[in-house]
């Protein structure tokens, strides 16, 4: 399998950015518009988009930014602090994954991820816990077991791999 990342064969999933919880979220602002960034990306490219909202009706729907970057949302509930078992099992092989919380949800959702012999990559700008030390040891955890933690910017021009394409120009924009 080659390392780098083909469009064809990747998904992106937004993990419980919800209403009443991102306010509490250290770097809430980054992890909002680096999630919206990379769904702009992935509509670019036309990268199936996943989202999932724990317990909505307690915390609330997905943050309104983050939905309107997504063509046609259709956020899945869940109780489990795992989206896998909420997830489709036809899921591409790669898995972009944003959300919160990195120590929580997307951890688990991760290793679960794994399981499932996907390719996950963590994009550390998008992920965010309430407190920062949680975030930075569940980041670094998942560092030492071989998850990619990569950024929403190297994932994308790596996606874009040339000034030459036809998306170079559009990618650019939404990079700016």
């Amino acid at each position: 399998m080659s390392w780098r990342l083909d469009p064809k064969k990747t998904a992106f999933a937004v993990i419980d950015i919800q209403e009443k919880l991102i306010p509490v979220i250290a770097g809430k602002d980054r992890v909002v518009a680096k999630a919206v960034q990379m769904a702009r990306i992935a509509k670019l490219f036309g990268i199936p988009v996943f989202v999932t909202e724990q317990t909505p009706d307690k915390l609330g729907p997905t943050v309104p930014d983050v939905l309107a970057a997504i063509p046609s949302p259709s956020p899945l509930a869940k109780t489990t602090f795992s989206a896998a078992p909420i997830l489709p099992l036809d899921m591409p092989k790669c898995i972009l994954v944003a959300g919160i919380e990195t120590h929580v949800c997307v951890r688990q959702t991760v290793y679960d991820l794994r399981v499932r012999d996907h390719v996950v990559y963590v994009l550390a700008d998008a992920v965010g816990s309430r407190a920062t030390a949680d975030h930075d040891i569940a980041l670094a955890e998942l560092r030492s077991d071989k998850v990619l933690i990569t950024s929403v910017e190297a994932v994308a021009w790596e996606m874009l791999d040339s000034s030459d394409s036809k998306l170079f120009r559009p990618g650019l924009a939404i990079l700016k």
